[in-house]
């Protein structure tokens, strides 16, 4: 039985979804960068900082995991109400300002980015040049709420999206805990989208699986290839393409609710209009129209066409599942 888990898991999302509009930084040359954003690059620099590190063996080495564990939950302040680990979100949030652990080294890589991404415009070293690339997934617009006509001036960008991928995951480690590498799972969440830094978003509807797979490999490549662990995080990304193991089955699947999720938000929040959706190559596609004819909303629609790919997983089918009634 579900005991009330997915209902959890759900609440944490919704909480943790304000940071996508929660605006912390503005730099010249971006829009403001929220919360979401911000917590992301944080944890993307934590990641090509591990790399760098390997190269140093005489060094004593971090625990890089831990440290993007603690900066993902530090954002989820005030919103772990009701989860079976809250005494354990809220001690690690408590001691953020501490120098004990791994609490130091997280606050300075999200300093790092929030108090200054002026650096990464005229990088140097390996992490800075990972960075500066990646900002420009700050201004790249999830293409599928574009497709729906979704109403307002902020419209998710890639790194929110990979945010809100992430708190699913913490969402799901607390309530159901299943035996599987949480870690694992959150570090292809936070890569998952690298290629589209050169490639663009590119949906289901705009180009074949396989063509997307054959260039964004390729870009991903690119991207990588300042890292000294480049060629190990590309392996990651082909595990995560090719769900050749559960926690990239996981993964890929948190990505796909996340954006249905998503889609939910927005409804809530009154920002479709369901009677004038755009004619574009995902509303006059047959699949899609078929479900149209029988629906009474956006979301409507997209869990119509998304249910079935849950059914490996059935904490997410019952995610999906309770969202319907919010």
């Amino acid at each position: 039985m579900d005991n009330g888990r997915s209902e959890k898991v759900l609440n944490l999302y919704m909480k943790a979804n304000d940071n996508k509009n929660k605006i912390v930084s503005k730099v010249t040359g971006h829009r403001p960068f929220s919360e979401a954003e911000v917590t992301v690059l944080s944890c993307l620099l934590a990641i090509a900082r591990d790399t760098e590190m390997n190269k140093l063996p005489y060094l004593e080495k971090p625990n890089y995991d831990e440290i993007i564990k603690i900066i993902l939950i530090k954002s989820l302040e005030g919103k772990t109400d009701g989860l079976k680990k809250k005494d354990e979100y809220d001690k690690i949030i408590k001691d953020y300002e501490n120098i004990e652990n791994y609490t130091y080294e997280s606050r300075t890589f999200y300093h790092t980015i929030f108090d200054n991404i002026y650096p990464f415009y005229n990088p140097v070293y390996p992490e800075e040049q990972f960075i500066s690339q990646n900002l420009d997934l700050q201004d790249i617009i999830r293409k599928g709420h574009i497709y729906w006509g979704v109403k307002g001036d902020r419209i998710e960008s890639i790194l929110e999206h990979v945010y809100g991928c992430c708190v699913l995951a913490l969402g799901i480690e607390s309530e159901y805990g299943y035996s599987i590498d949480y870690n694992k799972v959150i570090k292809m969440l936070l890569l998952h989208e690298t290629g589209e830094i050169l490639i663009g978003d590119l949906t289901e509807w705009d180009i074949s699986k396989e063509r997307k797979e054959e260039i964004e490999k390729n870009a991903v490549k690119s991207v990588f290839n300042t890292l000294s662990g480049g060629k190990e995080l590309v392996e990651l990304l082909d595990e995560f393409n090719h769900s050749n193991s559960i926690e990239a089955t996981y993964a890929r699947l948190i990505d796909k609710l996340e954006y249905d999720l998503q889609v939910k938000s927005y409804e809530l929040n009154n920002r479709y209009d369901y009677n004038n959706v755009p004619s574009n190559v995902v509303t006059n596609s047959n699949s899609v129209r078929n479900i149209m004819k029988n629906a009474n909303s956006v979301f409507e629609v997209h869990y119509e066409y998304d249910k079935d790919r849950y059914t490996s997983i059935p904490c997410m089918r019952m995610i999906l599942e309770k969202s319907k009634n919010l």
